[in-house]
Parts: C-alpha cells; structure tokens; sequence
C-alpha cells in the first residue's frame, strides 16, 4: 500500500490507520487478477449513458438486461459506457437512499446481471448518506452505542441549546427544510443530520466502522466491474459542526484517499465528483491536478446553453468557455445537458444576470415543469435545480416540427464537442417531454424527468429521429481525434447568435458552429438553417 493512503488515513483520523491491514489485503486481492492498460487517459470515444436501473422492463429478462440491449440495438454501440444510477435496495428519492451499499436491489436483478453488462460502467457512491431503513441505523434506533456513532445524532439537551442552535445556521446547504429530524431511541426524543431528507440519515465518515463500510463496498464495486466511481453530493460529506460543512479540508482529504487508493490499482479506474455548486468551488476537486478526482460534472455548460438559445446570445457562453478549459492532460469535465435530477442552475452563479436566471425560471414553470430552491449562506432562496425535461423546456410552437427536432438534438450533442467527457441521460435520446402522470401521482418534481419505459420500445417517428440523429453525431464525434478531451480549444467570435469554436492540434483543425436563433444565418462560407450544427475540418464542410 502506499505511502500517502497511510498518511491519509492518520490525517482523518488516527483511529483509521487500525484499516491498514484490510485495506492492504484489498488492493493485493485485486491487482493479483489485473493489468493496468498503459493508453491514454481519456478517449474521443468515450460517451457515457446516464440511466436508472429500471429503465427498460421487458418481460423474462432482468432490467440489467434490457439495459444492455438498448445500448447494443438503439445505441448501435456508439456508448461506450453506462452510469448505472443507484441499484441497491432503496426506500426513496428514486435510489439516492440505498438501505445497503453492497446489495443489488432483487427487482432489478443479481450482481452476476450487473456484471454481464457489456460495456465499462459508472457505479454512485452514495457517501454521503444512507437510508433511514438501513440495518446500521435500526440498531442505532434501538440504542446500539457503536451504531449511534456512525451517525450524526444528538440529544433534545444538546440540540436546543443556543450554540448548537447557531452552529445549525452555519451550515450550507441544497435544501430548505430543516437539517435535523427528530427521532425516537430507547424513549428519549432524539436529532439526527439529515442533509437532504428525513429518510437520508447523513452518515459520520469520521468514524472507522463506517469509513471501513464505506471502503467494503468501494472494492466491491471494482471487483464487479466499475470502472467509473461517481461520488455523489461531495460537497457535504464531512461534517464539522461549528463549520458551514461544505468544501471542508477533510472533505477533500477523503477524496484524495478514494484517489490515492485508485493509484495503487493496476487498473484503469477514474473518480468522478458530482457537486452542483458555483465553478470556481466545483474545480477545486481536480485537487492539484493528479491527487483528487479524474473528472468533475461541468454544471455550468448545461444551464449556459440553455441561456445561449433562449436570449439567441453567445455573449456569457463564449466568455466562460475561453477561459475554463484551459485544464491539465490529467482531469476533464463530464460534460451533459439534462441529468436524472433536472437541470442545475447554481453553475450559472456569477456568470449571468440574476434577471437571465428569473427568465429562464418563468420558462420552466410556464412549461409545465418546477423550480427547486435552496437555501444560501445569507439565509435567502434560490434556483438550484430545473425539473423539467430538456425537450419540455425548449419546445416552441412557433418552430416546424423539423425545427424543434433539431433544436434538441443539437443542443444535446454540442456539449460532447467541448473538450471532456459527453454524457447523456437516457431521455435526451428519446426527446422525452414531461412526465406529468409521474409527478401528479407522486407529488415529486424530479419525476417529471423519470419516465420508464416497456422494452422493446414502441417509438413515433419524432422519437426515433431524435434518437437516431444523436447516435449519427455520437458516431462522429467517436471518429475524431480531435474531439479526445485532451485537445485544444479556441472559442471563435463570428456572430452574437452562434457558438463557435475549434477544436485543434498542431496538424489538423475541426471548427464547430452552432446556430443558437430560429432564423438562418449566412456565415463566411457556411449557411446554418435555424438551430443547425455543421463541423468544418481543414476548411472542408463535413457532410
């Protein structure tokens, strides 16, 4: 093992360096079946699908699957690789509040189905907390003093004094409800951290049984076949009280044992980091540029483009994008449009007018979607988060049908041609619009955006256009080189109403515009139909 995972450990906490033997045995288990593939770190064919478990239910098979079969039938291959949205057992928020790290939920299927998926898979690393259904906290229910302390739980006395009370109000966070919900142990009223819902208990990494639960299910995830590790709500999970318990230093010590625990594999493996936050805090988890994650989700480029075609202006888009990619050869972003949580909007902070941010608010509520909220340091609401579909949001009446189409799918597939990694949530290839049924049924905004489906798949001729047109454009950004995250970019100022860029290197040249208006534009040499998206390689239009 190495030396910067012990010290690592001892910076945590002392009591950790008792997991040294078991963390030694682990990574010894492992790289006795493994060889580290020596290639580039990142490749212009990686795509990544972002999908529930459950996506696809077809009759005799597991949903792992079907899922495999979408990807091979529909996907015709041109995906690579799947992120596999939370499939242990679980009792709300769709996943993201797994009873058990190290379980498969049964209606899904087995860890032999998972492993038989036949491309490289993104596995959640639900960190940050667990559900209040879990064994562990039954037993922490029950008064079990060892289980209590792998939870953030304090007494009525400790929890109504003045301190505590003031120490509550520091804390930042994504959600407006209260952080602590009551809970009864042995017959005495109880509080326990519950960053984001009352069934999400928060969990302590600062102690050992937890960390070596934690660390339990993280090789487990290796040993069937993860290759992708997405740490999700990073910034939340160490808690100091007295803090604002976001971005802390141990925070980002806990990435860096994840990282450091990575390096000492002979595999290719990368750490992903979800933290919907403002850019400037969110690039801090590439660490030093080798010491924390491979990859950081992009929340800026999302809401960005959203703003490019609804106010038909380049003008913050190019600005922010002449400046963030300048990166090292060693981190990229996830770049993606709409996610399974909607569209975050905190990336929009400090980069657009407040009043762009209230517009494109009013757009989603006239179109049938919903405004989540969250509460900042001065004690105000605001925007974190789009339930809408990406579809839902940009659909105009005014447009043809072949208009709105393209409309869709380009904005989809722009994102994939900045330098990092394209993902892209299943709906975005069947230009999904709402969900209403979903959302009226169970009163939860984000189902607007998590429809599932029978499988095979019936689709309309609008469906399957969407679907095939994204894959032909998949295709080709795998065939390029150029599009390899590790290349250069230039933002080109041709005209307010299209994005422009180039990707380069010292031999060859691949300009891309997009049209952000609804009305054609002649540019140079080049026409662009309303929405349109046309690639230029050594001066030579791509058909």
């Amino acid at each position: 093992m190495s030396k910067k995972i012990n010290e690592l450990l001892g910076e945590l906490n002392s009591d950790f360096l008792s997991l040294v033997p078991f963390i030694n045995e682990e990574i010894e288990k492992i790289n006795q079946k493994s060889v580290k593939d020596e290639k580039n770190l990142f490749s212009n064919e990686d795509t990544i699908l972002i999908t529930y478990a459950d996506q696809f239910n077809e009759q005799g098979k597991s949903n792992f699957e079907s899922l495999n079969s979408f990807m091979t039938n529909e996907l015709k291959g041109v995906v690579n690789t799947v992120h596999i949205l939370p499939f242990y057992p679980w009792t709300s928020d769709d996943g993201f509040s797994p009873v058990d790290y190290k379980e498969v939920k049964k209606e899904y299927g087995t860890w032999e189905d998972v492993e038989k998926i036949s491309y490289k898979k993104m596995y959640d690393c639900v960190y940050n907390h667990i559900s209040s259904e879990s064994p562990f906290f039954k037993k922490a229910l029950e008064g079990d003093e060892k289980a209590i302390s792998m939870f953030h739980i304090y007494s009525e006395k400790e929890y109504g004094t003045e301190d505590f009370q003031e120490n509550i109000k520091k804390v930042v966070r994504p959600r407006t409800h209260p952080l602590f919900s009551e809970y009864e142990i042995n017959g005495k009223k109880h509080y326990v951290w519950t960053t984001f819902s009352k069934d999400q208990i928060d969990t302590n990494l600062n102690n050992v049984d937890m960390l070596k639960y934690i660390l339990e299910s993280f090789f487990l995830y290796i040993q069937t076949g993860a290759r992708f590790f997405r740490v999700d709500a990073v910034p939340f999970i160490w808690k100091e009280l007295g803090t604002n318990c976001s971005h802390l230093e141990k925070t980002h010590k806990f990435v860096q044992l994840i990282r450091a625990i990575i390096d000492s594999l002979n595999l290719n493996l990368y750490l992903v980091t979800e933290s919907n936050v403002p850019h400037q805090e969110n690039i801090t988890y590439w660490g030093d540029g080798e010491n924390e994650a491979h990859i950081i989700y992009n929340f800026s480029l999302s809401p960005l483009i959203l703003h490019g075609l609804t106010f038909k202006t380049n003008q913050y888009l190019n600005k922010w994008a002449s400046e963030v990619f300048k990166i090292g050869k060693k981190t990229t972003y996830l770049n993606f449009t709409a996610s399974h949580d909607g569209i975050g909007m905190r990336g929009l902070e400090g980069i657009v007018p407040e009043g762009d941010i209230e517009k494109l608010c009013h757009i989603v509520e006239q179109n049938g979607g919903k405004v989540g909220k969250k509460r900042s340091r001065d004690g105000s609401e605001k925007p974190y988060e789009l339930n809408i579909t990406w579809a839902s949001f940009l659909k105009d009446s005014r447009l043809s049908d072949e208009e709105n189409i393209r409309k869709v799918v380009n904005s989809h597939a722009i994102v994939m041609f900045f330098p990092g990694i394209g993902a892209h949530y299943v709906h975005n290839f069947l230009g999904s619009e709402n969900w209403q049924e979903g959302f009226e049924e169970s009163g939860i905004p984000r189902r607007l955006n998590r429809k599932k489906f029978n499988y095979p798949l019936d689709l309309n001729e609008r469906e399957n256009q969407i679907k095939n047109d994204l894959v032909d454009l998949i295709a080709y950004k795998n065939s390029e080189e150029l599009f390899r995250a590790d290349k250069s970019i230039r933002m080109i100022n041709i005209h307010e109403e299209c994005l422009c860029f180039e990707r380069y290197d010292d031999n060859d040249v691949i300009r891309v515009y997009m049209n952000l208006s609804d009305r054609e534009l002649q540019l140079e040499r080049i026409r662009l139909k309303a929405y349109d998206l046309q690639f230029v390689k050594n001066g030579k239009l791509i058909a």
